[in-house]
């Protein structure tokens, strides 16, 4: 099939568009100027949107296209049959040019890639979708070879041969590290301080997030922890075993590994030239950049995920500070119970494999 076959629901494109799609089909492999940004594997439907460097640059995410801040920006839209872009890739195994931020949320994850950004020759993806249905998808087809090769290749493509490709997904796409293990993904788990977590869980309508975040009876049966102990309807309970989750992840697949390692988020705050350390582990190229202290100093001071109002470390934890101390009692209550799952302090809490 010829790929001006493989093109559907793309009406409303102008000729010339249509054109543009068939020319970039040809270097799909290589070339991301046609993103991915929905996928449904049941009815065998992508979804692509027309991107340039200005459209990845100016994307805070990439979840979908939108006008607001932080949406998805993009020249056109169209679909394909799914298997059509399988077949594509059937024979182009994935071959790593990749590297991962994972975290459990509210972290400062797209500070950090932006951080990295400014001093690095990177493609950022944040939150890619692909790899949210992904994880879903291999939860109950864990062998999808085919679906798997194809997403991960999707996502592999830069406009150089120099310029990695940095993936920022959300805390939703974390089950996928025993599979990005595998293909020997250099990896970076962000963190936050449990009661920080549970106090940037506790803020505002984020108390429905958590709540609704994750099963917690199957996270009990993860920990070994009988079913009456925890009382799973408190948010600072569901936060607490949330993270925890995380953390007992992270130690099992880093103990037997060299691409995983941790980053406090209150080191990058603190530290924030450790991103100079991170983008080495993370096998990212220098680039020559001399706006670099100008945009690391703004992105320290503002808002990360839209530019468009002051926010700093110093703002943040008197946010968190005041959230603590408001809910100061069902959260020390939620570290003695962490502390005992995880056999260690909280107070005091890193990992073996940690940037310090």
């Amino acid at each position: 099939m010829d790929n001006k076959n493989k093109i559907y629901n793309g009406n409303d494109l102008s000729d010339r568009e249509y054109k543009n799609i068939i020319l970039e089909l040809e270097s799909i492999k290589d070339s991301p100027k046609l993103f991915p940004y929905s996928l449904d594997i049941q009815n065998n439907k992508i979804d692509f949107v027309k991107m340039d460097k200005a459209d990845y640059k100016k994307s805070f995410f990439i979840m979908s296209p939108g006008n607001g801040p932080g949406h998805l920006k993009s020249k056109y839209a169209f679909s394909m049959n799914f298997d059509d872009v399988i077949d594509i890739f059937k024979d182009h195994n994935y071959l790593n040019k990749s590297s991962i931020i994972y975290n459990h949320g509210f972290c400062c994850g797209t500070l950090l890639s932006r951080l990295l950004e400014e001093s690095f020759n990177v493609l950022s993806l944040r939150e890619p979708p692909l790899l949210h249905t992904l994880k879903h998808h291999l939860e109950t087809n864990k062998n999808d070879h085919h679906i798997k090769n194809t997403i991960f290749c999707l996502y592999n493509r830069s406009f150089s041969n120099n310029q990695k490709v940095l993936w920022k997904p959300s805390d939703y796409a974390f089950d996928l590290i025993d599979t990005t293990e595998s293909l020997r993904i250099p990896s970076l788990y962000l963190y936050s301080p449990l009661r920080e977590y549970i106090a940037s869980c506790s803020k505002e309508k984020r108390a429905e997030w958590i709540k609704n975040r994750a099963n917690y009876e199957k996270i009990l049966n993860y920990l070994n922890i009988p079913a009456n102990k925890i009382d799973i309807t408190k948010t600072a309970n569901q936060a607490m075993l949330y993270w925890t989750y995380f953390a007992k992840k992270f130690i099992l697949n880093s103990s037997k590994s060299k691409n995983l390692i941790a980053l406090n988020s209150k080191n990058l705050l603190n530290k924030p030239k450790i991103i100079n350390a991170v983008g080495q582990h993370l096998g990212l190229k220098n680039k020559f950049n001399i706006f670099k202290n100008i945009n690391t100093k703004k992105l320290l001071n503002t808002y990360s995920k839209t530019d468009d109002y002051e926010f700093n470390k110093d703002i943040r934890s008197d946010l968190l500070n005041k959230i603590i101390q408001k809910n100061i009692k069902d959260i020390t209550k939620a570290e003695e119970i962490a502390e005992e799952i995880l056999n260690m302090s909280i107070g005091d809490f890193k990992f073996d494999k940690e940037f310090l």
